[in-house]
């Protein structure tokens, strides 16, 4: 299954990326998910004049949108494929590989935000990285409590 897949712009990285997810305990099935996802990021990085040097993660998830990739089998349009792609992308920082993504001036993150967090990771045992997969960042006031069915 490696083969084709080793055969792309992600090829060189995809053994110590496998590497990583089976350290950090990831299944089988799960790990050839975000296999793939490394590899259809690095086709499309190339396909738009990018090396993994600067994987741009929002022009993947532009790119899901509509992708149509012969190759990418499934990893279209579900949570494994972005967050595949972006464990790949941090493993790239990691390694020096790819740059860090730009620090820009942030904004303060809602406290009703900060106040669903640190419920999640108290009351759900979520972990950061999965609190971070749900992009509360996105999230406002209204959204929630119309979610919650607040007043």
């Amino acid at each position: 299954m490696l083969g084709h897949l080793r055969s792309g712009p992600s090829g060189p990285y995809l053994d110590g990326f496998a590497a990583a997810l089976e350290q950090q305990g990831y299944g089988p099935e799960t790990a050839v998910r975000y296999l793939r996802a490394a590899a259809h990021i690095g086709h499309v990085m190339a396909e738009q004049g990018a090396g993994l040097t600067d994987i741009d993660l929002a022009a993947f998830g532009e790119h899901l949108r509509t992708c149509r990739c012969p190759r990418a089998k499934g990893g279209r349009r579900n949570h494994h494929t972005i967050y595949g792609a972006r464990l790949f992308r941090r493993h790239l920082v990691e390694r020096g590989v790819c740059r860090s993504a730009a620090v820009g001036p942030t904004s303060a993150e809602p406290q009703l935000v900060a106040d669903f967090k640190t419920w999640l990771r108290k009351h759900r045992g979520a972990s950061d990285p999965t609190i971070d997969s749900m992009n509360l960042a996105a999230w406002n006031g209204t959204f929630v409590c119309g979610f919650l069915v607040c007043d």
